[in-house]
This record gives C-alpha cells, sequence and structure tokens, in this order.
C-alpha cells in the first residue's frame, strides 16, 4: 500500500478488516508517562467534542458520530510508535522494525476489526494538533469515522524540542 502524504508534516491511513498542555523533554522517565496518557484523554476529549456535530472533511459529509471511548492497548501503541519516530527522526506509518498500523495495535493485544491512525510532528499544543488534522480531509475522516469505537493517542518528545515531537493517534473497532 502507498502512503501518500498530506500536508509535509502529517500522513494519514485507515485500514479495514479483520485478522498539551505541557510537554516534557524526554520520552523515558515516569512523569512523561503520565504527562502523554493524560494529554491523550484530553484529545479524547476534544475529539469526543467534534464528533457530536456533522463536519465537512473535504468534499465528504459526515454525521455526527457516536463517542470513542479511551483503549490503554491502543495508547500504548501510539506511545511506543510515537517514541520510535522520535528515535529515528522520521515521521512514518512504518515503525523503525517494519511494522505497519495492523502489527503494532495486535502486538499491544488488541484484536481489531477496522483501524486507522493519524500521526503528525511538530505542534506542541493538543489543540493544533488537532487543528491540523481536522483541516486535513484524510485525517479529519478518521476522527469522523462512525465505525470507529475506540482511540487510544499520545506523543513522545526528543531532546530537538518542538522540532523533535511527534503525534500518534489510533482509533480501532474491536471483533
Amino acid at each position: 500500500m502507498r502512503i501518500t502524504p498530506l500536508r509535509p508534516w502529517m500522513l494519514v491511513l485507515l485500514i479495514s478488516g479483520g485478522l498539551p498542555v505541557a510537554l516534557a523533554a524526554s520520552t523515558d522517565s515516569a512523569p512523561v508517562e503520565k504527562k502523554w496518557k493524560s494529554t491523550g484523554l484530553d484529545l479524547l476529549e476534544r475529539v469526543n467534542a467534534v464528533r457530536t456535530v456533522p463536519r465537512s472533511c473535504g468534499e465528504k459529509q459526515y454525521p455526527a458520530a457516536q463517542p470513542l471511548a479511551w483503549n490503554e492497548q491502543l495508547a500504548q501503541a501510539a506511545f511506543d510508535h510515537s517514541r520510535d519516530m522520535v528515535v529515528h527522526t522520521t515521521l512514518s506509518h512504518v515503525g523503525s522494525d517494519g511494522s505497519d498500523l495492523g502489527a503494532r495495535v495486535s502486538r499491544a493485544g488488541y484484536r481489531w476489526q477496522a483501524i486507522g491512525e493519524n500521526i503528525a510532528s511538530g505542534q506542541v499544543e493538543v489543540e493544533k494538533t488537532l487543528a491540523g488534522w481536522l483541516s486535513s480531509p484524510g485525517h479529519c475522516a478518521n476522527i469522523m469515522n462512525p465505525q470507529f469505537t475506540e482511540m487510544g493517542a499520545a506523543y513522545a518528545m526528543g531532546e530537538q524540542g518542538s522540532a523533535a515531537i511527534y503525534w500518534t493517534q489510533v482509533f480501532a473497532t474491536a471483533p
């Protein structure tokens, strides 16, 4: 599958099938772990607010959608991928080990029927990251997709500050 960049700093991937807020400068410490989780929950709350009203994502209209539930396994997959992107300074849907989204979500222990992923780099605040995704038709489509029922999200930040912040938002539906 070919992944086409929508913007220089954002990509989107949608797979169907079955098988902030203050940010810290390191991805390894316990306080950062708590911050990425609380930031992910903040993002979930904002995404659920967005889903309460119909929205146009590019040329496609989406009706209001049910709220998403937080899922720890999806959140862990999101954090691990964000950290991997920091370590390798690469914005990509493919992990440094060659893994795709399906492999990463399955590795986190989540059984899925449908999954989607938004990634971004460079925005420090949750609001700006979400605004960027909503202005991109593909990212917006993931956020508004009524098929998705759960979400996990995280960021990781390297030593270079906002130039090295990577966000991952994972959407899924269990079988």
